[in-house]
């Protein structure tokens, strides 16, 4: 018959209740202690200072589970109350980090976007959803700050383009040809709110947008 000694039992017992992630769970943690009570050699017993360092080790455990478990608690709670907040920005005018743009059939869109500094060439170019360019647009020139640009949604050719999400970038140029910083953004009044997710996505026309991405909130006029 094989004869194991104590650190072999112990060390059996933890493969056995290792968890999968590899780390040991409570449960696991008090069925080792029992492995090596089991095991103890009667002549040599487990050192009582070693077995009460392994009972605190076993409280500290358990509250730490119980720690997480209250943290998790509060973390879901703190994902509702967001979800909840985002559903108070329906009818609200926000804007948001982006380049995208909802056309919808025989209208047109505007097209949101901030200037560095003054340009004195400032051209937009407009992509499908397949990265495809369909229409450039050349504004002219335009001072720093906050600009819009209303497309007709048509393409180069003059021939309306089907409704879509569509993207777009601007280059812009001052008076002695060097680029100026450009800021794209959305903007647009919130139709609805979308919780399926992690993080809430406020819907304007086609869009999805989601809270994060969100820097600006006023009342639409």
């Amino acid at each position: 018959m094989e004869v194991r000694s104590v650190g072999q039992e112990v060390a059996a017992g933890q493969s056995r209740i290792a968890t999968s992630a590899g780390a040991i769970t409570q449960d696991a943690f008090l069925q080792l202690l029992i492995v090596q009570l089991q095991n103890q050699d009667p002549l040599n017993p487990l050192d009582n200072q070693e077995f009460i360092a392994q009972l605190a080790t076993f409280n500290s455990l358990d509250q730490l589970i119980r720690i997480n478990e209250k943290l998790d608690a509060i973390q879901a709670e703190q994902l509702r109350l967001g979800q909840l907040e985002a559903t108070f920005l329906i009818g609200k005018e926000i804007r948001a980090q982006g380049n995208r743009v909802s056309l919808q059939e025989g209208q047109q869109a505007e097209l949101h976007y901030g200037l560095a500094a003054d340009a004195t060439r400032v051209v937009v170019n407009i992509m499908d959803s397949e990265g495809s360019l369909v229409r450039t647009l050349e504004v002219g020139s335009q001072g720093g700050g906050e600009q819009t640009v209303r497309w007709d949604g048509k393409d180069n050719k003059g021939k309306p383009l089907s409704a879509g999400i569509y993207t777009f970038e601007v280059n812009a140029f001052d008076v002695n040809g060097n680029k100026v910083e450009v800021t794209t953004f959305i903007q647009g009044v919130v139709t609805g709110v979308s919780l399926t997710g992690t993080e809430p996505l406020l819907a304007i026309g086609d869009l999805e947008v989601p809270v994060s991405a969100v820097s600006r909130v006023q009342e639409h006029v």
